[in-house]
């Protein structure tokens, strides 16, 4: 099993999507997130202007050159202003069952494992962007628990998910966040430590989540048994960002 650093020298993550700092068009996901949560329909860079930028510390970088940091003039205060009120936008619908048949159908499956109040997740490599270190979001109003803020990373707003909330997991200090790409839309989870790389093959994987674990779990997809019998959750991001856009 490589450790990240190996994994990285040897072959880089190939991010699903760089997201241009200069384009205008929004997603689906992207407009109902700024709908729902800010109440407006403008292009990303019209809230970023509004949103401190950060220039965050990469722990890992994806497999394509990221664009650089745009300069935006940045408010003062931590929050920005509660939104007028605007009918709710609708997200795109997803499937997940069809987001599990894809994993399912990958004779080996590759993903990056983190930590979180001891207990061990992972990601499918190809949903992951980058890892960063963690930078201090901008607030929103009447947000859910679950949503730590909002960051203007390279001219793109990204939601950052506190998963200790999500999953009810005791609260503790975060210190990276790993930035992930699903149906249009960017966002970050908030982790404790990055791990290593998994390569497993299906017959270490367990899909039958709540026959294993006794209860329904939406977050947690499937579980990796190791060679040493830990278990390692593997997250639904597809659930994650239905959660945050149907909030």
């Amino acid at each position: 099993m490589k450790t990240l650093e190996q994994y990285c020298n040897d072959q880089p993550l190939s991010p699903d999507e760089v997201v241009s700092a200069e384009g205008n068009e929004l997603s689906p996901a992207e407009q109902a997130f700024l709908t729902n949560y800010l109440g407006i329909a403008s292009p990303t860079q019209d809230l970023a202007r509004r949103i401190p930028s950060v220039t965050p510390e990469q722990v890992m970088s994806g497999g394509a050159p990221l664009p650089p940091p745009r300069e935006e003039p940045a408010p003062p205060a931590s929050e920005i202003p509660a939104a007028p009120s605007s009918p709710e936008a609708t997200p795109p619908r997803q499937d997940a069952s069809q987001a599990q048949k894809i994993l399912r159908e990958q004779d080996i499956l590759q993903l990056i494992g983190f930590r979180l109040a001891n207990q061990e997740y992972a990601l499918p490599i190809d949903v992951i962007q980058e890892v960063i270190r963690a930078v201090e979001a901008t607030k929103l109003p009447s947000a859910p628990a679950f949503l730590a803020g909002v960051i203007n990373l390279r001219g793109k707003v990204t939601p950052l998910v506190s998963l200790r909330t999500l999953l009810e997991l005791p609260p503790d200090e975060d210190k990276f966040v790993v930035v992930c790409r699903h149906a249009g839309l960017q966002l970050g989870l908030q982790i404790q430590a990055v791990s290593m790389m998994h390569r497993v093959g299906q017959n270490r994987i367990d899909w039958g989540v709540e026959s294993l674990l006794g209860i329904q779990n939406n977050f947690i997809t499937g579980l990796i048994r190791t060679e040493n019998q830990r278990l390692i959750s593997i997250l639904s991001l597809h659930h994650i960002v239905q959660t945050l856009l149907k909030t």
